[in-house]
């Protein structure tokens, strides 16, 4: 396998390069793979050298489409057309092209199709997918690409452009050009051997968001507020023209099925709604995320690695164009650069790329997908390793990354003390129960929630507590009081999970069962009872308590059963006390 790369400048200069392109191959039984990307939204000038490139190898097969930028051999190319031929010298090598009508009615079909595409065709080791589809969701025609043989990489990206106003397109010489279609490179064959890799070093940023609200790939609300308030109040990015371009760097950073991604908006609505190129689900949390520097050239060194130890024999990079802009155009090939110490590297900035990773099928944004091929077994005695810088930058970058870090520690701070505050604010200080405030809200909102469902109180009741504190002391009375709380939590941890438990007021206690009929519950109360009764305090030795329980009733108010469990606790405390009372 061979790379032949090159920008193209005019007719005669590529006229010149397919002549000798075709005298290096004289007779030989080669296949000829053209890919051709364009910064230009009119796609004539991308005719013509497709139509010069079939002309000169009518057998050749020919893909390509827009992009917001090529990288030939291994940096950011800075011309508005550029061609990459790879020569595969294998007889046993295969390739072949399918290209969709690819909407949000035929993505679910066209993913089947595909699959039953590749199951007819056992060669198939790879697809490459070119897609040119605006607006649309992948998250379907991903999900379907996960039923294919899990032995097949895909991998590939979604068409870009140069500007906002560009329109997106791809095309092969089998089927021609289309602004909304897939078009599909099949690879394989005994010889033909690939390994891909993920590049990301995006970092979240502040504060965590939740999605309250979404629309499959409409992101309505974060936290209850329009979606776009998270740009517009901590970054002070406007609903304006050049949203999709101020956004592009930020993206949105969530886990989902275990893996983490990145999403960024591509326009918003006078709602502030956010349009994203993939479903999000209600309930995921997601940050903001930003470039840091060091970690991206971290991540780089992690792929090159890989790469280096598969030993291609070429390398095909589909790179986000947010990439680009985070670097600039002098700086980008730090990223870039280092696939091509290891073998000749093409490819193109994207508005998203696709990768199959752990067989599921994710739409990637603000990535770089690394896809390394060769013919024949890997020959270790060629083996060549990338140098990769460190992320060290004077300028912009550099005061990103430090008010980043100072936004994230402030950040964590704010969070911790928001959390001890609300600690503070429902739980009682001497026992770490919660507060009589908040245990009464958690049954008022069980009782909202399931009015009809099963729910059982305790309420205890320390006997002859008075006593305690009169002879002893408020200290020793505290540590009674203690001694009970953690009796109960114990107990709680061990027999009743989900229960809730408060500090009524004094030495009176409240526990909600939920879920608990009447007869666990008294078995709960003599638990906490008995095991109680069992502590010897120092000073004052051991102590009882005296313990009501109930259970919700139909025509059950919240008041009603309060009343009544605390009623329980005074005929045990009249009776006797040391014992558990039902009503």
């Amino acid at each position: 396998m061979k790379q032949l790369q090159f920008a193209y400048e005019n007719p005669a200069q590529l006229n010149d390069l397919l002549q000798r392109l075709g005298k290096f191959r004289g007779n030989k039984p080669i296949k000829l793979l053209f890919h051709v990307f364009s910064e230009l939204s009119d796609f004539k000038k991308l005719s013509f050298v497709c139509n010069a490139i079939v002309d000169a190898f009518p057998d050749a097969f020919c893909v390509g489409g827009s992009c917001a930028g090529s990288v030939v051999n291994g940096g950011f190319s800075g011309k508005t057309v550029t061609i990459c031929c790879t020569v595969l010298e294998q007889e046993s090598t295969r390739v072949g092209i399918l290209q969709y009508v690819l909407n949000a009615d035929s993505a679910g079909p066209v993913a089947s199709d595909l699959i039953r595409e590749i199951d007819k065709r056992p060669w198939v080791k790879a697809v490459e997918l070119l897609v040119a589809s605006p607006n649309l969701s992948l998250t379907g025609f991903c999900k379907g690409l996960e039923k294919a043989r899990g032995d097949v990489h895909i991998f590939g990206g979604l068409a870009g452009a140069a500007s906002d106003e560009s329109s997106t397109y791809v095309f092969s010489n089998r089927y021609g050009f289309s602004s909304e279609s897939v078009v599909c490179l099949l690879y394989g064959g005994d010889d033909l051997y690939i390994e891909t890799a993920k590049i990301s070093g995006w970092k979240p940023l502040g504060r965590p968001f939740e999605v309250t609200k979404v629309q499959g790939n409409i992101l309505c609300e974060l936290d209850g507020q329009p979606a776009f308030k998270a740009y517009s109040k901590y970054l002070n990015i406007q609903n304006d023209y050049y949203f999709f371009h101020n956004t592009l760097e930020f993206p949105l950073f969530y886990n989902e099925d275990g893996e983490y991604l990145l999403r960024s908006p591509m326009a918003c609505s006078e709602q502030g709604a956010l349009l994203l190129a993939s479903d999000l689900r209600r309930g995921i949390t997601a940050k903001i995320a930003y470039g840091d520097p060091q970690a991206i050239m971290d991540s780089v060194k992690l792929g090159t690695t890989k790469l280096t130890n598969f030993c291609p024999q070429a390398i095909y990079l589909y790179s986000s164009m947010a990439r680009r802009t985070f670097w600039g155009d002098d700086d980008v090939n730090k990223e870039t650069a280092p696939f091509d110490f290891i073998a000749p590297t093409y490819g193109c900035y994207c508005a998203g790329e696709i990768l199959r990773s752990r067989n599921a099928v994710k739409l990637h944004n603000v990535t770089i997908v690394a896809v390394g091929m060769r013919e024949g077994k890997a020959d270790t005695s060629k083996m060549k390793s990338a140098v990769v810088s460190d992320g060290t930058r004077a300028g912009k970058v550099s005061i990103i990354t430090r008010l980043a870090n100072f936004t994230n520690v402030s950040s964590a701070e704010l969070v911790e003390m928001y959390n001890k505050m609300t600690k503070n604010s429902i739980t009682d200080a001497l026992t770490g129960l919660y507060n009589r405030g908040e245990i009464q809200r958690r049954i008022e909102q069980r009782f909202a929630e399931n009015p009809n469902g099963k729910m059982s109180l305790v309420m205890i009741d320390i006997d002859n507590f008075k006593s305690v504190n009169d002879t002893y002391g408020h200290k020793e009375g505290d540590n009674v009081i203690e001694g009970l709380s953690k009796q109960i939590q114990v107990a709680s941890f061990e027999n009743a999970p989900d229960a809730d438990a408060g500090r009524w007021g004094g030495e009176e206690f409240m526990i909600m069962l939920p879920d608990m009929g009447l007869k666990e519950a008294v078995e709960f109360a003599e638990v906490v009872r008995t095991g109680f009764a069992q502590i010897e305090f120092p000073a004052v030795g051991r102590k009882t308590i005296s313990l009501g329980a109930t259970e919700m009733k139909k025509g059950d108010t919240v008041d009603s059963i309060c009343v009544r469990v605390d009623d329980a606790l005074y005929h045990a405390k009249r009776t006797g006390k040391n014992k558990v009372v039902v009503l």
